[in-house]
């Protein structure tokens, strides 16, 4: 099992903001996708979605591993 990963309020500022990112764009394509007439354009839009979805999960993972802060500190 993978040791916590010491991120900087920066860091995980930047990683939440990806993730948002990918949790937009996830909801995008699948509002495009049910537009679509296309078929070849439907299924593209959903493989998009289901890559970012990925990493979207990638994302949580590595938040979800953060350590904690010593007590005391403040990160800012």
């Amino acid at each position: 099992m993978p040791q916590p990963v010491s991120l900087s309020s920066k860091e995980r500022a930047y990683l939440q903001d990806a993730l948002q990112m990918e949790n937009l764009c996830i909801a995008k394509c699948g509002v495009y996708a049910d537009q679509c007439n296309n078929q070849a354009m439907k299924s593209l839009l959903f493989d998009v979605a289901r890559n970012k979805r990925q990493h979207a999960n990638r994302l949580k993972q590595l938040l979800g591993r953060q350590s904690a802060p010593p007590a005391g500190r403040q990160y800012q």
